[in-house]
């Protein structure tokens, strides 16, 4: 194992799989903080939604 890493093909494969190892944690965020703020727009539109529905219903009533 150790010769691996110090020989070229080692060295570079390890490279290799750190620098994928990196771009997919950075890949794996990015796409769990996008769901996180979609949901938050979405529950704050539902909640907008149905603040317009309650003040419809009130200045409909009168």
């Amino acid at each position: 194992m150790f010769k691996q890493l110090t020989n070229n093909k080692g060295a570079t494969f390890a490279l290799a799989i750190m620098l994928l190892f990196i771009a997919t944690s950075f890949i794996t965020y990015y796409c769990l903080s996008y769901q996180s703020q979609i949901k938050t727009y979405n529950s704050l539109e539902l909640a907008n939604v149905r603040a317009t529905i309650n003040l419809l219903e009130k200045i409909g009533s009168k």
